[in-house]
């Protein structure tokens, strides 16, 4: 441990410039893809700011349980879908998939076409399901 407190203390400047490039690194990826929304507060936005949501998986996972309200949308045609709905670029998008990671890409995508408003469920449908939220078939 002597070793480990006298590497830190001689190289202070490179383990204070580490930690700061993780920290930037950390919040940097948090972002990613617009806000993340724990079930509860989906919920609220869902039912308080008429969100639309946007399920990002197959057809056959979304017909075995979705969120109630929600509109299954291949990840690659989300964009022209949101285009016809004519859904303005400030009003609440949600998106969610399986674990997170689609929903991740696809709302840094969104972000990138000038939406303003884009959350993603933390943990995807695991997550919802794993909190006992309801489904609908």
């Amino acid at each position: 441990m002597d070793i480990l407190s006298t590497f830190i203390f001689e190289n202070l400047l490179a383990v204070g410039l580490l930690l700061l490039c993780l920290i930037v690194l950390f919040v940097y990826e948090g972002r990613k893809g617009g806000a993340k929304l724990s079930p509860g507060q989906a919920t609220r936005m869902i039912n308080k700011e008429m969100a639309l949501v946007i399920d990002l998986r197959s057809s056959n996972e979304f017909s075995s349980g979705n969120i109630a309200g929600s509109i299954n949308i291949e990840p690659e045609k989300v964009e022209q879908h949101l285009s016809s709905l004519k859904h303005a670029k400030d009003n609440p998008v949600i998106l969610v998939c399986k674990t997170g990671n689609n929903s991740k890409r696809v709302g840094g995508s969104l972000l990138k076409l000038g939406y303003q408003n884009v959350n993603t469920i933390n943990g995807g449908m695991m997550t919802w399901l794993g909190t006992g939220m309801p489904l609908s078939k």
